[in-house]
């Protein structure tokens, strides 16, 4: 299976719900594998960004629910703070098991202009047989 078919399939209940993605990719001169921010797509008029590279590294772990992954917000941050948070997510997708009501501390990321984030699993497909998900993203109010 191609890529655009591989996102279309892992995107289809975010789409259905929030109107199709713009057409272009946001992406940097360095790449997410090479140290660089990750690539998202987004739906301007929805305010919603969502990555698009993640799921298909093998590094990734398995979240803690078993599933390849992709993150996405809607209304929470601009482009700067989604690219941020989901750049540091991304990289800890790399080295720790994320999941379904977990809270992550970015307060140490400058530009998330947030201190902690909670992930919700919005939605799942299978791919090929492999098991995949979709998790929102959204700053956590702070505690009292």
């Amino acid at each position: 299976m191609g890529y655009q078919q591989h996102y279309a399939k892992l995107f289809e209940q975010l789409e259905d719900e929030y109107g199709k993605l713009d057409r272009d990719t946001i992406t940097a001169v360095i790449g997410f594998s090479a140290g660089g921010p990750v690539s998202m797509c987004e739906r301007k008029s929805a305010r919603l960004f969502v990555t698009c590279e993640l799921s298909v590294y093998e590094a990734q772990k398995t979240s803690a629910e078993g599933l390849k992954f992709e993150l996405f917000s809607k209304d929470d941050f601009d482009e700067d703070q989604a690219r941020a948070v989901f750049t540091a997510l991304g990289g800890l997708s790399m080295e720790a098991h994320l999941g379904n009501n977990h809270t992550v501390d970015v307060s140490a990321v400058e530009k998330a202009r947030t201190d902690v984030v909670s992930l919700q699993l919005y939605s799942k497909a299978t791919i090929e047989g492999v098991e995949y998900g979709l998790y929102r993203v959204r700053p956590r109010p702070p505690m009292r």
